[in-house]
């Protein structure tokens, strides 16, 4: 080790995967390519107790690797994918460092995409990696896209998830040109739709199509998802989710399970549907703000209630027999509901809708008005200067707006 490198250890936990700092002010060149390589591979680090700085050392030695656009580290890299596919800093950042070194990258990441022997989400981060790469490099776009075709012409009809993830991956890259491959895939029956959506939505994204022909499916029965054979209670869910919103969220995010039945009913609400892909971010504030699970099986565990939610808020919403779920408070020794968390998460939801037409704005503005009461400081306003009755009246009507709409 060197004076350069021992700087790591003293840096700590990092802020976050997005706001990485400028390593190479530190000094580091390509002559540290090979200490900073021993520190991101070594396992006693990687190991190290979790309140200790030492544990964060090879986090930044990557970092800096990809800083330094080093080819030399992209096996080691790639070597540590097996080891460290449960690791959320690991599964976060390495495909961008990869994706940093850009085109010495490329033939060792599309060697391990091929390789069925590796754990399924050590070949996501594979495959994670060459979107990367193209993004970062969009002179090798088309190169990536000759591997991700190569590989839709012969998948593994075994991994549902790293498929599914792969056409994540496509529809970042914009890849019209691979659809006849995608729709192949699809035949295959071996992709699972929650992660981009099904081939109708994967069409609508890529431009192909401007509406569906089929119902959209049912994302909360998906490959496996549910975390019991059996479905929980609706308690038991509400309360495991609410355990996540308070355990992982930070300000920015929903705070409650009001605020998601809100949330989640715009959604079932919107004109045409939003992926989850899209959607599962905004629960926290943004991609900035999404949290750091303790395990990849937590982080499932929440994918699967919030699926499970969202699906009987659609369908209720379908049947007309929508009750909005509102916290319950006492307020002068006496019960009562409280909907402004709720009217609030709808609205956060409405934000990711599209565009409407001006022929279905005022059927929209109209159904909003019960929820616009609670939810801005002008309605707040206006409520001050209601009776309690009345009140009660416009609350009564926020279900039945969320039904029309």
């Amino acid at each position: 080790m060197s004076e350069k490198t021992d700087i790591l250890f003293k840096l700590g936990e990092p802020v976050d995967h997005r706001d990485w700092p400028d390593y190479l002010a530190h000094g580091f060149t390509p002559a540290d390519v090979p200490a900073l390589v021993a520190l991101a591979t070594d396992p006693e680090l990687h190991n190290a107790d979790q309140d200790s700085s030492d544990v964060w050392v090879p986090v930044h030695a990557w970092r800096t690797l990809g800083q330094l656009r080093a080819a030399d580290a992209v096996q080691p890299l790639i070597a540590l994918f097996d080891t460290l596919s449960d690791d959320d800093w690991a599964f976060s950042e390495l495909d961008k460092v990869l994706g940093m070194i850009g085109e010495p990258a490329i033939d060792p990441l599309a060697a391990f995409l091929a390789e069925p022997g590796h754990h399924k989400y050590a070949r996501i981060m594979a495959a994670t990696a060459l979107a990367e790469v193209a993004l970062q490099h969009p002179a090798l776009r088309d190169r990536v896209l000759s591997i991700y075709s190569d590989y839709l012409r012969t998948p593994d009809t075994t991994a549902h998830t790293l498929n599914g993830l792969l056409l994540s991956c496509l529809l970042d890259l914009n890849a019209v040109e691979l659809i006849d491959d995608i729709r192949r895939l699809f035949a295959l029956d071996c992709v699972d739709i929650s992660c981009a959506g099904d081939l109708e939505e994967i069409e609508m994204q890529l431009g192909l199509r401007s509406k569906r022909d089929t119902p959209p499916p049912d994302y909360a029965r998906l490959n496996g998802l549910l975390p019991d054979p059996e479905e929980p209670e609706e308690d038991d869910l509400l309360a495991l989710v609410d355990h996540y919103l308070k355990h992982h969220g930070t300000d920015m995010a929903i705070h409650n399970v009001s605020e998601l039945d809100g949330f989640l009913a715009a959604l079932a609400c919107a004109p045409e549907m939003i992926l989850p892909s899209r959607w599962m971010a905004e629960i926290w504030g943004g991609q900035a703000h999404m949290p750091e699970w303790d395990s990849l099986d937590e982080a499932q565990t929440f994918l699967s209630a919030i699926s499970l939610i969202y699906n009987r808020v659609n369908t209720d919403l379908s049947d007309g027999v929508f009750e909005p779920t509102f916290l319950e408070r006492t307020l002068d020794n006496q019960s009562c509901f409280t909907v402004d968390d709720w009217c609030e998460g709808f609205l956060r939801g409405l934000r990711l809708w599209p565009e409407l037409s001006m022929r279905d704005m005022p059927v929209l503005e109209e159904c909003l008005k019960p929820i616009w009461l609670s939810a801005s400081e002008e309605g707040r306003k206006a409520l001050d200067d209601m009776t309690g009755k009345e009140i009660a009246d416009w609350q009564r009507r926020i279900g039945p707006a969320a039904e029309r709409l």
